[in-house]
């Protein structure tokens, strides 16, 4: 799953922009809700390579589509392979993280957690961007880590460790955008799909032979279409970002609180607390002002 992010776009086709936007949200969920269903009976890790092994299929298939001189051309926008490759080995650990956590929590809770996500880029970008952040950007921060304690609620970590997985995942995202800000901001958005999928491929195939299970025949469609929903989520999330400028489609993503929502309840059968609308409202607010501050 991803989180509402900065990236720079083309200004010209906002209702396409947000056409994309809504699309990417819907099946972000449904590759996030297949993921939370097969992690209940195999490991994340074997999850997770599955999920990227569909994204490089798909991925490739389309590249090869465009024909070599295309796709050689793509490939050679890259000013930094090693960049693009740690960005890609920080996806793939916000991907491990969150995967684990799907396997645990509720999505709805999961979701909430990881668009604090933002809050995070915009306090990591101080020292390691030597960004400069406005008192009204600070001010936004602090409202939105108090949404994520009142969302998360009185926890025992020790009793239950798994609700610390998501701020894992969240803070891994995090330095995979700042990675994108720093390494990915010239590059094509294909040539950087491509090469944040193929170190993800690369790192889950070394270790995904010590967490392997057997597949039941009846759930090799469902491993497909994670792989596949992987894949194509992400290029319309990057579709939408080349229509539309990202301040006007990323809070529409948001809505992926609905999608959660009724995928928890109609098949996982999980009923929300009050509390986690009531701190997902002030995180999806303080989300919202970083993006339009940022435009």
């Amino acid at each position: 799953m991803p989180s509402p992010t900065a990236t720079t776009s083309t200004v010209d086709r906002p209702l396409k922009g947000i056409a994309f936007i809504l699309g990417a949200g819907l099946l972000f969920t449904l590759l996030d809700t297949g993921v939370k269903w097969l992690t209940q009976s195999y490991s994340p890790v074997q999850v997770v390579w599955a999920r990227y092994a569909g994204h490089m299929l798909v991925l490739g298939g389309y590249l090869l589509m465009l024909g070599w001189p295309r796709c050689r051309a793509i490939m050679a926008s890259v000013e930094s392979l090693p960049g693009q490759l740690v960005r890609g080995l920080l996806l793939l650990a916000a991907s491990t993280f969150a995967f684990l956590a799907f396997r645990e929590l509720p999505l709805l809770q999961v979701y909430v957690i990881n668009f604090s996500s933002p809050l995070l880029v915009t306090l990591l970008a101080i020292p390691l961007l030597k960004e400069r952040v406005t008192l009204a950007s600070g001010g936004a921060v602090v409202v939105g880590f108090i949404g994520v304690v009142i969302a998360v609620g009185p926890l025992d970590w020790r009793a239950q460790p798994a609700a610390l997985l998501p701020f894992g995942m969240a803070f891994c995202f995090a330095l995979y955008q700042l990675a994108t800000r720093r390494f990915g901001r010239n590059d094509h958005p294909l040539a950087s799909l491509f090469y944040a999928g193929l170190a993800g491929a690369l790192a889950s195939s070394l270790i995904v032979p010590f967490f392997w299970t057997p597949i039941a025949a009846g759930h090799i469609p469902l491993f497909l279409l994670v792989g596949a929903l992987g894949a194509v989520s992400q290029l319309m999330l990057i579709l939408a970002m080349r229509c539309a400028p990202a301040s006007l489609v990323s809070p529409f993503l948001y809505l992926q609180i609905v999608w959660a929502t009724l995928s928890g309840y109609l098949v996982f059968g999980d009923i929300p607390l009050i509390e986690t609308y009531l701190g997902g409202a002030l995180i999806i607010m303080a989300g919202i002002f970083l993006a339009t501050r940022k435009r």
